[in-house]
């Protein structure tokens, strides 16, 4: 009875146990139709599967009270209670949410979805990937018609940003204008990378023009971290880095070194070697027979590393939101006496005072430090046979035998400093008062003031001691205050559901001054104190103070209708101090309209396209890329010696004054389309432009007789236009798994238009050789070219040299084409070279597999060009320097490539020299685990993350460099140029 009564139970818990879970079946779909791949989820639980190819799916294992979660990426998540239902059918519905996306424009914010104008958004998280103060460079690749060229590699060096090519011939024309925060930053590398919260870059008419004048070449606005309504949170980033060199050449090993030189100091006639004693000195013999060769690269290079720390603070109230952080960042130099540190504390405070009146305050504070390399290290053309060091491993000055005096450049580099120290405050205050709920007022005000001191010195011991100089020492001094104060008022009045009305208004001032001091001085008591000794002459004092001031009233009006159509118009007025009397002020004006063609009702049953955005705008921007004072007539210093005092002087400057001088104007014409496509597989955008400037600001060489050497006036056109497209495609939209790939495509075509009008003998515009940059600017041709003869091969055994135009040329030189058939090489046979890419992309995969992440990011450059000083070096093709090791013509081993060595200077050498700089790289690659939530969670850890970088890793390029976007050489030809690095990054991220 008992074990009766046991059964009994045992089974009718069974069968309770079983009555509680069932199997559930059913079908997901979208307005498409069914959906797979969508996670269907027991909540709570690890209990889910996966529809399949028509969207069912089958789960077992359910009971009553389970809640089934339904979620796929780019839709919304759902929740239905199980109840006693076995089949569950349901519709997921489209996550929006992209669409209500909030992006910062000028002066504002903007629904994504309601962006008139071509306003890219970059993702920071991936850009900060990249280890560097250099916030430039984490804008490669992230946005089409954005173009990032490395300006300098040293630490705490910054690269050059161009955005849809150049619109300028103007010094500092081409720079785009960036607003941090609302307010103009002259540099953008004053932000550290870990206090941005996004980036967005306006790039059309429509989205610039209410910047104005200081907008012709684009607009970067960056947004730093602030506050938010929570608990406090604290969150660090760390990371240290290796970096070491990457290029892609070799230069000649020293036995290779001495097979250049007999090489070109052999018999072109009878081929016969000199022997060694005529062609090397005693000195270079001695190291010849003692096989003592220097590997400059070695000798100079090292490896070196990056360290980083960032700490923020975060927490917010309905009335008090805060955020501060504290960054330190420093970086060793590759080659050594070079560096960077920074350290910066930022505050930002938002403060609600009452129902109407609103606090802002951001304080930034930095300081930083640069050490650079001082005199010329020619570390990639010196001689190897060389003695640097002495036997007992002293340096020694004179390094090529005592008989010659070229000073040993590390000599020099051990006895000099350069340091550069930069204080800078910034200081943003700004109140918004709700006038009524749809009127408000803000005043802005900005005061910023950069301090920067930079103190060379050589000691006595310096080859410039040769003269008789104890110790010599620059100190210089940059004062630079900028004060800003704007009045904006915003009216957004509530009309009805057709109609949407937004209205902004702005008055603005805007000063800056620059005040700088320097101070050469010599006879120092002693080296130890460097340039902060005393000295007993001076030897030079420059004072030089600059102003320049803005006024600017401007206007905005944006109107929708049914959230279907939208028309925005802007106009701005400038008036900048840096002009003539009667040509201070600009006017720019801006109108573009959009069209959300899948909000129409014809539309709705096209379930592929999810967004089509139609947009074009139409407007003008200004450019006041000049120095102050340089339509009036100044002095320059000039002083004169009388008996025997030497007086204060003046004389007129070598620059005509201009008094017509005015704005530059750039007009553009912008059309593109957004589209999201097949529920967001694909998400995109297509741009067209075409950017007509007009009143270029040109310099132009004068003749002397005039008494002046130039002339800044305002002539001719230049147009660029091209093609923009970015795509993005979510692969796999799992919920452990998910792939998206990026796409970015660039293609931009600069060209001269028009110059002075001015025509030659036969009736063809007369070119224009820009004083400032030295480009020659053509009517058709773009104006980033080389001017030169065309590079046609090398001269073969068998060629008809005779009839080529360089008929006392020999078999191994250099062959150029002769255009005018006329038998000689002159001018008049030189060919223009564009220099820009035809174009430039990136493409993106962005992998993530449960807790780990994967980003890996190629960018290529396609047909650029450039030319490499190295190659066009005649010192080279001698042997008396070392330089690109290349597989040159020999009789034994004809190269169609590479000249011959000889003694003499070869004959064009830069057309030879003019080479493809395309490339290929892959710029980043990293890898992400986010430790599980969980394993710290005791310690009040939320969240933790570490990763591996890398930067820069492989190169496919045939241009000869240590970067495919810089010569060998730096620009004054006179040492190597700091190197780009490879490099290696450990970092971690942890919030608390």
């Amino acid at each position: 009875m008992r074990y009766g009564i046991l059964t009994w139970i045992v089974l009718l818990c069974t069968a309770y146990g079983y009555s509680q879970t069932k199997t559930v079946t059913g079908t997901v779909s979208d307005n498409m139709g069914p959906m797979p791949g969508v996670n269907v989820l027991v909540k709570g639980t690890t209990n889910g599967v996966v529809t399949d190819f028509d969207g069912e799916f089958t789960i077992d294992d359910v009971s009553n009270d389970d809640t089934l979660v339904f979620s796929y990426i780019g839709f919304v998540s759902q929740e239905v209670p199980v109840g006693t239902q076995t089949e569950i059918n349901i519709t997921l519905i489209e996550d929006t949410q992209a669409l209500d996306e909030v992006v910062v424009v000028g002066y504002g914010t903007q629904k994504k979805s309601n962006v008139i104008g071509s306003v890219t958004s970059v993702e920071v998280e991936e850009a900060t990937n990249v280890p560097t103060t250099n916030v430039s460079e984490m804008l490669r690749g992230r946005a089409a018609g954005v173009q990032v060229n490395l300006g300098d590699a040293r630490p705490g060096g910054n690269s050059n940003i161009v955005i849809r090519g150049n619109v300028s011939v103007a010094p500092g024309g081409n720079s785009p204008l960036i607003i941090v925060d609302g307010l103009p930053f002259d540099n953008l590398n004053d932000v550290a990378p870990d206090d941005i919260a996004n980036i967005e870059i306006l790039k059309d008419a429509s989205s610039t023009a209410i910047y104005g004048s200081r907008a012709s070449n684009g607009v970067i606005l960056v947004t730093t971290k602030r506050g938010k309504v929570g608990k406090a949170t604290v969150n660090y980033h760390g990371y240290t880095t290796v970096q070491t060199l990457t290029k892609n050449f070799n230069q000649y090993t020293g036995s290779q070194f001495i097979d250049l030189r007999r090489e070109a100091n052999r018999n072109r006639f009878t081929g016969d070697y000199l022997s060694d004693e005529n062609i090397f000195t005693p000195f270079e013999l001695e190291a010849i027979e003692n096989q003592n060769f220097v590997d400059w690269e070695d000798l100079v290079l090292r490896d070196a590393v990056i360290q980083s720390h960032a700490l923020s603070f975060s927490a917010g109230s309905e009335k008090t939101k805060v955020f501060s952080s504290v960054n330190y960042f420093s970086q060793e130099g590759i080659i050594p006496n070079s560096g960077f540190d920074r350290g910066t504390f930022k505050l930002n405070l938002e403060q609600k005072i009452s129902d109407k009146l609103t606090f802002l305050g951001i304080i930034n504070y930095q300081n930083a430090k640069q050490d650079r390399e001082t005199g010329g290290i020619n570390f990639t053309t010196i001689t190897p046979l060389a003695q640097p060091y002495t036997a007992d491993g002293e340096l020694q000055k004179f390094y090529l035998g005592p008989s010659n005096t070229s000073v040993n450049p590390l000599w020099d580099q051990r006895e000099s400093v350069d340091e550069t120290k930069i204080n800078l405050t910034d200081v943003n205050l700004s109140l918004i008062y709700d006038i009524a709920p749809n009127l408000s007022y803000t005043l802005k005000t900005f005061l910023r003031n950069r301090n920067t001191n930079q103190g060379v010195y050589r000691s006595s011991l310096h080859s410039a001691g040769d003269e008789g100089i104890d110790g010599l020492g620059v100190l210089s001094n940059t004062l630079f205050k900028q004060v800003l104060v704007e009045n904006i008022l915003n009216y957004t009045p509530q009309i009805n559901d057709k109609h949407s009305l937004d209205l902004t208004a702005v008055q603005a001032f805007d000063e800056r001054r620059t005040e700088y001091t320097q101070l050469d001085k010599s006879g120092f008591t002693n080296d130890a104190l460097g340039f902060n000794g005393n000295a007993t002459e001076l030897l030079n004092n420059v004072r030089d103070v600059s102003q320049r001031r803005l006024l600017s009233f401007l206007g905005r009006v944006r109107y929708g209708y049914l959230d279907r159509y939208l028309l925005e118009a802007t106009a701005r007025a400038d008036g900048a101090s840096v002009f003539a009397e009667n040509n201070k002020w600009g006017f720019f004006p801006a109108v573009s309209a959009a069209w959300k063609m899948h909000m129409e009702p014809f539309m709705q049953d096209i379930d592929a396209i999810n967004e089509m955005k139609f947009r074009v705008s139409y407007g003008a921007t200004g450019n006041q890329g000049i120095n102050p004072l340089e339509s009036l007539g100044v002095a320059d210093d000039l002083p004169y010696v009388f008996g025997d005092e030497t007086v204060a002087g003046a004389t007129a400057s070598s620059r005509l004054p201009n008094p017509d001088l005015k704005w530059e104007t750039t007009t553009t014409l912008n059309a593109g389309v957004d589209f999201r496509l097949f529920n967001n597989l694909f998400q995109g955008t297509f741009e067209y432009y075409k950017a007509n400037t007009t009143d270029l600001l040109l310099d132009r060489a004068i003749a002397g007789t005039t008494g002046f050497n130039v002339i800044r006036f305002n002539s001719g056109e230049i147009q660029n236009q091209g093609i923009e497209a970015s795509l993005t495609s979510n692969i796999i939209r799992k919920e452990d798994f998910s792939w998206s790939l990026g796409l970015v495509f660039s293609r931009n075509r600069n060209e001269v238009i028009s110059l002075t009008g001015e025509l030659d003998d036969e009736g063809n515009p007369i070119d224009i050789t820009d004083a400032n940059s030295g480009r020659r600017l053509s009517v058709g041709q773009s104006i980033n070219n080389i001017w030169l003869p065309k590079y046609d091969g090398i001269y073969q055994e068998g060629d008809d040299i005779a009839g080529s135009g360089n008929p006392l040329a020999q078999p191994g030189d250099v062959r150029v084409v002769d255009q005018d058939g006329n038998g000689q090489i002159d001018n008049r046979d030189n060919v223009f070279t564009n220099t820009d890419p035809d174009w430039y992309g990136s493409i993106t995969n962005t992998i993530t597999y449960k807790n780990f992440d994967l980003f890996a990011d190629i960018y290529i450059v396609q047909n650029a060009t450039r030319l490499n000083p190295v190659l066009a070096n005649g010192e080279l093709w001698k042997g008396a320097i070392n330089g690109i090791r290349t597989k040159y013509y020999t009789p034994e081993f004809p190269s169609t490539e590479y000249p011959r060595p000889k003694p003499d200077t070869h004959l064009h050498l830069f057309p030879f020299a003019v080479r493809d700089a395309s490339y290929v790289r892959l710029r980043t690659l990293t890898l992400g685990y986010n430790i599980p939530r969980d394993t710290f969670s005791k310690i009040g850890l939320q969240s933790a993350k570490v990763y591996l970088t890398g930067t820069n890793l492989f190169t496919f390029t045939d241009f000869k460099s240590y970067s495919p976007e810089q010569t060998p050489l730096n620009n004054d030809q006179n040492g190597s140029a700091f190197p780009e690095t490879r490099n290696i990054t450990l970092g971690v991220k942890l919030g608390f």
